[in-house]
């Protein structure tokens, strides 16, 4: 019978590629050229040899100072690394610092005729991951990570926080067509600069904290900013124009009800009085125009 002829072959393991030894060859071949080449690269970029190279073209290509103890090449052509810091070279201060991360080929992308790379870096307890796309698609989430970054005032001013959930979806570079989506939502977020206001440490305490913008091009619509549980409760609307040369003369323009939250200090609740015309809940709405290196409040 058929049905035992097959069974009997496929019991004994003699298969089609068994039969046909050059139907064999033929898969194993490409097989074997790419672990071969696979090895030769791992081979040829000894972890020392590969951290000192990325370093190199990072510092050669921007206007940056790059800190990384360690690298190296993993199966699938997976790029990793541990205790990373960037310093902008006009700053003594490390603007980004990781304690791992982690790179390699998108390789989904090679199917669709889309391909890139995609990667997570990890700082404490959180993490943020990245796809970015030949055809400039960048996608990034974060989970649990704390930020630190200096706003271009001027004046000494920084924004802390964690980012508790965040998604980011655009393009890189941006084009006029590019439309744009982000979703950050904070917790523990402060304005450090600002103590002689709240006569404490810590600056003035934002709370928790959402931010929704979309937009298309360089023209950002500011659809919530939301901000609870601080020393001031916040809510705005507005837009942002984005200028790609130079990201500190970008344009703003947001209305922002604000009121003082629940302090003892009436400092900053006098101060706010001060500021801005009245609305019915006991709120002021501040208008904020300029630039993000120079804005001015009315």
């Amino acid at each position: 019978m058929q049905f035992a002829k097959y069974f009997r072959a496929g019991f004994s393991g003699e298969t089609g590629m068994v039969r046909n030894p050059r139907l064999f060859y033929r898969v194993a071949a490409p097989a074997l050229f790419l672990f071969g080449l696979l090895g030769g690269v791992y081979l040829a970029f000894p972890e020392e040899v590969l951290r000192q190279r990325l370093v190199y073209e990072l510092e050669a290509r921007f206007p940056i100072q790059v800190e990384l103890a360690k690298a190296g090449l993993q199966p699938m052509l997976t790029l990793t690394g541990e205790k990373g810091g960037i310093r902008y070279l006009d700053r003594h201060e490390t603007v980004v610092s990781v304690e791992r991360f982690r790179f390699s080929p998108f390789w989904a992308g090679i199917i669709t005729g889309d391909p890139g790379i995609k990667g997570k870096l990890f700082a404490a307890d959180g993490e943020l991951a990245f796809r970015w796309q030949r055809s400039g698609l960048l996608a990034l989430g974060a989970t649990a990570l704390p930020v630190d970054i200096p706003l271009p005032s001027g004046l000494g001013m920084r924004f802390v926080g964690i980012i508790t959930t965040g998604q980011m979806e655009t393009a890189a570079p941006l084009q006029s067509a590019t439309k744009s989506l982000i979703d950050l939502r904070f917790e523990q977020a402060a304005l450090q600069g600002l103590e002689a206001l709240t006569r404490d440490a810590a600056g003035l305490r934002l709370g928790k904290m959402s931010l929704r913008m979309s937009g298309q091009g360089t023209l950002f619509f500011i659809d919530s900013l939301e901000a609870t549980g601080g020393d001031v409760v916040l809510s705005g609307k507005g837009t942002v124009t984005l200028v790609k040369e130079n990201p500190q003369n970008s344009q703003i323009n947001l209305n922002v009800s604000v009121r003082a939250g629940d302090q003892e200090d009436p400092t900053l609740a006098n101060f706010i009085q001060l500021a801005g015309t009245p609305l019915p809940d006991g709120s002021r709405n501040l208008h904020l125009t300029g630039t993000l290196a120079n804005p001015v409040i009315r």
